[in-house]
Parts: C-alpha cells; structure tokens; sequence
C-alpha cells in the first residue's frame, strides 16, 4: 500500500472524526473531540491493515469483512462505558451511538471509499446538530430558570454537572457567585417535566439549600 493513500487515509480520518468530534465537544458529550478522532483514525488504521494484507498476501474479500465485524464489535463495548443509569434515567445513548457510526466511518475511510467516506458524514451531522434542536424545541418543551443559594460546598460544581449528566440535561448560562459561606448559583435548561422532576430531587442532595426558586 502507498505511503501516501495512508497518510491521506489519516488525514481524513481524523477532519471527519474531528468534526463530529466538534459537535460532541460544543455539547458537552463524555465522548468528545479526541475520542472520535480517536475511534475514527483507529478503524481507518485497521481496515487499511486488512487492505494492505489483501494486497501483499493475496487474501479474499472475508478478511475485510472479519476485520469489520472485529472493530464494530469492540466499539461496542466501548460505547458500553458511555452509557450511564442512574435513578431510572438512562444518559448516553446518543454519545454511544455516535461513536459506533464514526468507527464505521473509519472503517468506510480505511477501505478507500473516501467520498462515499464525506457524503455520509453530512447526514451524521445533521442528525447531531439540526435534529437536537428540533427534539429541543418539540419535545423540551419547557425552559427552567434555577436561582437557590447553598451553603458553601467546595464540590458543588462538580456535583452540578454529575447530575445534569445523569439526567441528560445541559446546564446553559451557568452563573456562581460566592456571598458569606453560601454560594448564589442560577441556570436555565430545556426539559421535560419528569427529567426537571428528577434533577430537583437529586439537586437536594448536593448540599444544604438555603433558598430555591424555579421559574
């Protein structure tokens, strides 16, 4: 195989795999901008080795095909480690969904498909970035405004994004401000009522709430 196929095999494995990657990280996604670079380059990577075996030992079209089976079966049980329950809540999906389309993604690249390799990374996009917004705007519903004041906590930030992650929640215009020995925390996220629900019991647990107002 040519040195210079590889690299160009890479290079595009790692624009695409960004790109998604871009998104993932903009949305605060556990599985971000490298590790869709990451999976993507690594398939490409491992399909080019089938390809490369093909070519120098004269092997058939089913050491592709094992090769496939081999890298899709092993992003699943990474995207596995994404998905997340917690109080009967089920966050990840999406993100371990994506990394398995990008894995195929690479693979598509390592075989030399490389516009075929471009066409389907439009729709991908698509369905990450225009679709989120119509789910948003159709099936969120309601906006929440959260102001409370908790005692200080040096952990609260943390525990904040644990619990929007747990309940597939992003957390917009987050704002902290320290008064005395209490923090004065406010943001505003999309939701259903029954996540907004189960965000406002878990929130109680992070510490001791002095005052809570939701608009």
């Amino acid at each position: 195989m040519d040195l210079i196929e590889i690299l160009l095999k890479l290079i595009l494995a790692i624009a695409l795999g960004g790109l998604i990657g871009l998104e993932r990280e903009a949305s605060q996604k556990p599985a971000g901008f490298r590790t869709n670079i990451l999976v993507c380059v690594g398939s490409a990577m491992m399909m080019s080795l089938a390809v490369g075996i093909i070519g120098a030992k004269g092997g058939t079209g089913d050491t592709l095909v094992r090769m496939a089976a081999g890298v899709i079966t092993g992003i699943g049980f990474l995207g596995a480690g994404t998905i997340v329950h917690a109080r009967g809540m089920v966050a990840g999906l999406t993100t371990a969904s994506t990394l398995w389309v990008v894995a195929g993604l690479g693979l598509i690249i390592g075989a030399g498909y490389y516009v075929p390799a471009v066409v389907l990374t439009a729709p991908i996009m698509f369905t990450l970035v225009l679709f989120r917004k119509i789910e948003e705007a159709y099936l969120r519903k309601s906006l929440f405004h959260y102001h409370f004041t908790i005692k200080e906590s040096p952990d609260i930030l943390s525990g904040l994004r644990k619990l929007s992650f747990h309940n597939g929640i992003k957390l917009e215009k987050l704002n902290l401000k320290k008064e005395r020995n209490a923090f004065v925390i406010s943001f505003s996220f999309f939701s259903t009522e029954e996540k907004e629900q189960e965000f406002n019991k878990g929130l109680f647990n992070l510490g001791e709430i002095e005052e809570l107002k939701i608009d």
